[in-house]
């Protein structure tokens, strides 16, 4: 475990040198993000999270983690999910190129790796569910669904690097109760690496001679999407399954219920599922009255129950159908509060109305 400490420090180091060595030449490139619209921001902000953290897992994983073919696979499919979103960030590419893009990615570690659904696990207390062929179309749906869900959820500081961190902290006790120490390893670059990132994301300034803020754009939000996903099938399917199928649901839950609620009204109101809106449940958090790092706490307390519930129950070897039917409660749940959304930011606002 001495090799973990190492390679957390390390690609926290990398990470936040790789910031300060791109935030000159973000703004030459115009890789940054402007104010207008829906962004709120002020000033222009450098959109080069995502390379710096994949060019530290990249380097961090070259010195210290073995290379077999899965982790290679996952360098260079990594890289080229990072490339797509610099160009969507400079250049703003169409929905229908990303997803494109995205399927042809995906399909490098579902069809390249055999990175794909053996299993689903018993879900309905009627025995083991084996989507047999139907496994390898389902996983990249899966992958795809979870570079988006994180892609869609990146709306405010602090809120997909955080997420994804607590994901990975979980995947990290998880790999390593199970003795897979190579993927335990990659997840402690990830949190090393993000958590580098959110310093210059959350405390940082506009300021040359302070800390200087950054977005982790495009290609950090799916780059964080992909890795989950490839992370979660390859460690809930095969003989040496690290956790259940199910378990992997419960890392991803928020992202996921949130983007799908998000797609529906979108189509129920007529508009194209991917356009952009104010509509996620933490601009509805927002709306109620909460400011921006009251609201974060608050996502960031929801993932980590989900997360440590997910893995608790997976500890306790509680029934699949168990823990399935629990997931579904939240989800309902969540469709509640969303179409109820505005009683909540009525009865918020007038709760902290009265107390102030």
């Amino acid at each position: 475990m001495e090799l973990g400490y190492i390679i957390l420090a390390m690609s926290f180091v990398l990470a936040f040198a790789a910031v300060k060595l791109l935030q000159p030449v973000a703004e030459w490139a115009q890789l940054v993000d402007k104010p207008g619209g829906r962004k709120q921001h002020q000033g222009v902000i450098p959109l080069v999270g995502g390379l710096a953290i994949y060019a530290s897992i990249l380097l961090t994983t070259f010195l210290f983690i073995e290379q077999p073919i899965e982790i290679r696979l996952f360098l260079l499919a990594g890289g080229l999910i990072v490339f797509m979103g610099m160009v969507d960030d400079r250049y703003e590419l169409s929905a229908r190129f990303r997803l494109v893009g995205q399927f042809l990615i995906s399909c490098i570690f579902v069809y390249a790796l055999e990175v794909h659904f053996h299993s689903f696990g018993d879900l309905f207390g009627i025995g083991e569910l084996n989507p047999g062929w139907l496994g390898y179309p389902l996983a990249v749906l899966s992958i795809m669904a979870a570079i988006n869900a994180m892609n869609m959820m990146d709306g405010m500081d602090g809120l997909v690097g955080s997420i994804a961190m607590v994901s990975f902290i979980g995947l990290v006790a998880l790999f390593g109760a199970n003795g897979n120490t190579t993927f335990q390893y990659l997840c402690m670059a990830f949190i090393g690496s993000t958590g580098a990132f959110l310093i210059f994301n959350l405390w940082g300034a506009r300021k040359p001679k302070r800390i200087g803020k950054i977005f982790m754009g495009d290609s950090g939000s799916m780059f964080m999407g992909l890795s989950l996903g490839v992370l979660l099938i390859y460690g809930s399917q095969g003989e040496s399954a690290a956790f259940s199928p199910v378990t992997a649901l419960w890392f991803v839950l928020l992202p996921i219920t949130d983007m799908f609620t998000i797609m529906y009204r979108r189509v129920k109101r007529g508009r194209s599922p991917m356009a952009p809106d104010r509509t996620h449940i933490h601009h509805i958090i927002l709306r109620a009255g909460f400011n921006a790092k009251q609201t974060l706490y608050i996502m960031l307390c929801v993932q980590g129950l989900f997360v440590v519930v997910g893995a608790v129950l997976h500890v306790y070897k509680a029934p699949d159908w168990f823990s399935f039917l629990g997931a579904i409660a939240l989800v309902v749940f969540y469709q509640l509060l969303m179409k109820r959304s505005w009683r909540f930011i009525r009865w918020s606002k007038r709760r902290i109305f009265t107390a102030a």
